[in-house]
């Protein structure tokens, strides 16, 4: 069995991960292998995209405290503290547990139709201090265009969501997926479109990019159900922006699920990113 304290490091730019709120990680080999069976299932939104994000789900028969990732081809393994608000399930069991992985530019994936696979494996603690069962799962990537500003979005069913992004020139969407560079400013793309006419992908993902340099203007962030492709409960989201590689916080609103609505084209504006002179004059981290 693994050292669950092991030797901790600071996450920093050459690991896949770039959430925030992972202050640190383990250099041992692999996850804590305890042999408390509790994790009954692992559920990834959809395909993890360079740059942007993924919802991650995981059911739990009893209550954890932290969570244990490894991803394929990382020497360590990611120790996620969990909060109240990772609880999903409120306080009936099994516990539900989600949260949003946020990968880095250096994410290598494959082509829409055809991505490359990666192995996830979950551990955890309970809140007994019971070093839990190891799960896996297969993480599917892609790869997305980054830019100066990238903007994605990522949801937890199968329905046709959309992310639109209104430029200060141009509004950037599934029926205008590309700007062309002018003389002052570079190209902009929709580069990743899912589920469209619910044609179910398995990608769960959208992303537009906007090439250097950019424009100076408001970036207002929209998302909408476009349409509601099966029954159930309206899709959870989040909504990812990073600036020349580095992950910013610009709404409170970039996480969120939609109501259980049949209504076609719902939408929700999640914010606006404020660019001056290059750099994003409204964002946190």
């Amino acid at each position: 069995m693994n050292n669950v304290a092991g030797q901790l490091t600071s996450i920093t730019a050459s690991n896949l991960l770039q959430n925030p709120s992972l202050g640190f990680m383990s250099n041992a080999p692999g996850v804590p292998e305890g042999e408390v069976d509790v994790i009954e299932k692992v559920e990834i939104s959809g395909s993890a995209i360079s740059g942007g994000s993924v919802l991650v789900t995981v059911t739990s028969s009893e209550k954890l405290e932290e969570l244990y990732l490894q991803i394929e081809g990382e020497d360590g393994y990611y120790v996620w503290t969990l909060e109240p608000e990772d609880l999903i399930s409120g306080s009936a069991k099994p516990y539900v547990y989600q949260v949003a992985l946020e990968f880095n530019k250096d994410l290598e994936g494959g082509e829409k139709d055809d991505p490359k696979e990666l192995e996830f494996i979950v551990s955890g603690k309970t809140a007994r201090g019971d070093v839990v069962e190891p799960k896996q799962k297969e993480l599917k990537t892609i790869k997305a265009g980054t830019g100066a500003l990238q903007i994605s979005l990522s949801w937890d069913k199968n329905h046709d969501v959309d992310l639109q992004v209104l430029s200060p020139s141009e509004r950037l969407y599934f029926n205008n997926p590309k700007v062309e560079a002018t003389e002052k400013y570079g190209k902009a793309e929709l580069d990743i479109d899912s589920n469209r006419g619910c044609k179910i992908d398995g990608v769960n993902s959208e992303n537009i990019f906007f090439e250097a340099p950019l424009e100076d203007g408001d970036y207002k962030v929209e998302v909408h159900i476009y349409e509601k492709c099966n029954s159930g409960a309206g899709a959870k989201y989040r909504v990812t922006a990073n600036l020349k590689g580095k992950f910013v916080e610009f709404s409170a609103e970039q996480s969120g699920q939609f109501a259980d609505t049949n209504d076609d084209d719902f939408k929700k504006v999640i914010g606006t990113i404020k660019i001056r002179n290059g750099e994003c004059s409204n964002c946190f981290n």
